[in-house]
């Protein structure tokens, strides 16, 4: 069973993971020596921490995610050629769909359109005859008589 470490030794630990992470420098190698070196110990006895040990694998994770290193300029231009490409691809089928949807509504649109333009036609013609014949019928109810 290996010895424990001292209060003042894990408070140095964890006082060397937290400026550590906090330098703010995005291109730091965390490595357990520089965390030894930090801390003013040997790294035989940051061995002998497992526990924080693994605190500080998890902050040099948690730190990777949050600062990655941002593209090259060329990558970066790489990148919005392709997103542009894929706006411009995804516009041509949406103007795609949007004619098809116009022409199927114009479609829809010109039957009822044809056939009311056909109803006028009809009803004017009917209009005309009476005055073109220059005959009037009238048309009188009869009484229906009771049947007997």
């Amino acid at each position: 069973m290996t010895k424990p470490i001292s209060a003042a030794a894990a408070s140095s630990i964890e006082a060397a993971i937290s400026r550590l992470m906090g330098s703010g420098d995005v291109q730091a190698t965390f490595t357990i020596a520089r965390l030894a070196s930090e801390a003013g110990l040997s790294r035989a006895t940051l061995y002998r921490a497992p526990e924080l040990l693994e605190r500080f694998r998890i902050a040099i994770a948690s730190h990777q995610r949050e600062v990655k290193s941002p593209p090259s300029p060329t990558d970066r231009v790489h990148q919005l050629e392709a997103e542009i490409a894929a706006l411009r691809g995804r516009e041509t089928e949406e103007l795609r769909a949007l004619r098809s949807s116009n022409r199927n509504m114009a479609q829809q649109i010109q039957a009822p359109s044809l056939l009311v333009r056909e109803q006028k036609q009809r009803i004017a013609r009917l209009q005309a005859e009476p005055s073109e014949s220059g005959r009037v019928a009238t048309l009188v109810a009869r009484a229906a008589a009771p049947v007997r």
